[in-house]
């Protein structure tokens, strides 16, 4: 048997990262609440994956703890 675990993305827009490669394949980073784990990020690329600079990774980085930190106060408040 196959187990499926499906990850719950708030649909009140919680803060994300959006970017797009130098040819057009885009990523988006987002909270999620994964049933039975807890907060947690939700990525998403197009069918071809998409590329990042190395450049642009401090800002992925400073962007992916805003997102965690929204993450874990919506499962706070959800939880309580």
């Amino acid at each position: 048997m196959t187990e499926i675990r499906v990850a719950l993305i708030r649909p009140d827009q919680p803060p994300s990262f959006h970017h797009t490669d130098i040819d057009g394949d885009r990523l988006m980073v987002t909270t999620a609440d994964i049933p039975g784990t807890g907060p947690g990020l939700y990525f998403r690329t197009d069918p071809d994956g998409s590329s990042l600079p190395l450049a642009d990774l401090p800002a992925l980085i400073e962007q992916l703890n805003v997102i965690a930190e929204a993450a874990r106060r919506s499962c706070d408040a959800a939880c309580s």
